[in-house]
C-alpha cells in the first residue's frame, strides 16, 4: 500500500473517529457521586411539579416537561458566598440522568439559530467544578433568541447576583412559560418559549419577600 493510500485511510478513520465522538459520545453524569444532596431550597417555595418529573440535583432540582421537552421550572438558592469568579472549562452539554423520561439531546438546538439558554445561570456555580459542570445538564437549558441571551436576560442575572450581594441569600425559581402550540426545534420537538421568568425571594424575619 503507497504512503498516500495510508495517509487517505488514516485520515477516513480520524474523520470517522471525530464524527462519532461528536454524535454519539457523552459521559454519564456531572454530579459528584461522592457528595450528599446539599441543596437546601424551602418546600413551602416550591411549584407544583404539574409532570411529576422532578430531578434533584446537589445545587439545583428542577421539573421537567417531556411534551415539550425541558424544564418547567428550575428551583436554586443562590448565596453570597456562590459569587466567584473562578475560571471553568467549559463542558459539553449532556442529558440529564437523573431526568426519568430522559432529556432532550443538546443536538436539537444545533443549526437551530438558537442559544441552549441556562436557566441556573453557570456563572452561578462557578466556586466549584461538580456545581458549574451540573448546569450543562441539558434539563437546564432553553431555546433563546441570541440577542435576548446575550441582552436582557444576562443583565437579569447580573442583577440577581446584584442583589444577591446586597442580602446574602436569594431563592429563584425560573423557565419559560410552556403551553401549547409553540414553534419547535430539532429532531425532538424541543418548544421555544416566548416568555422566560424569574421568581426571586429573600428570607426576612421568617418570611419571604420580594428584593427591591
Amino acid at each position: 500500500m503507497s504512503r498516500r493510500t495510508w495517509y487517505l485511510v488514516l485520515l477516513a478513520i480520524c474523520t470517522i473517529g471525530f464524527w462519532l465522538f461528536e454524535n454519539f459520545y457523552t459521559p454519564d453524569t456531572y454530579s459528584n457521586p461522592n457528595a450528599d444532596n446539599v441543596l437546601m431550597f424551602p418546600e413551602e417555595l416550591l411549584p407544583e411539579s404539574t409532570s411529576k418529573n422532578v430531578a434533584v440535583h446537589s445545587y439545583y432540582m428542577l421539573s421537567y416537561s417531556e411534551p415539550h421537552e425541558q424544564a418547567e421550572w428550575v428551583a436554586y438558592t443562590l448565596k453570597k458566598s456562590h459569587l466567584t469568579y473562578d475560571d471553568r472549562e467549559r463542558p459539553y452539554f449532556i442529558e440529564d440522568p437523573k431526568v426519568k423520561s430522559g432529556s432532550a439531546d443538546w443536538r436539537n438546538y444545533k443549526n437551530s439559530g438558537y442559544d441552549r439558554g441556562h436557566l441556573c445561570p453557570a456563572g452561578d456555580r462557578r466556586f466549584s467544578e461538580y456545581a458549574y459542570n451540573e448546569t450543562f445538564y441539558t434539563s437546564n437549558i432553553s431555546p433563546q433568541n441570541r440577542e435576548f441571551n446575550a441582552g436582557i436576560w444576562n443583565r437579569l442575572e447580573q442583577k440577581v447576583r446584584y442583589w444577591c450581594k446586597k442580602y446574602d441569600e436569594l431563592y429563584i425559581i425560573t423557565g419559560g412559560v410552556l403551553e401549547n402550540g409553540l414553534h419547535e426545534i430539532g429532531d425532538e420537538d424541543v418548544d421555544i418559549p416566548a416568555y422566560f421568568y424569574k421568581i426571586i425571594s429573600r428570607k426576612k424575619d421568617k418570611l419571604f419577600n420580594c428584593p427591591s
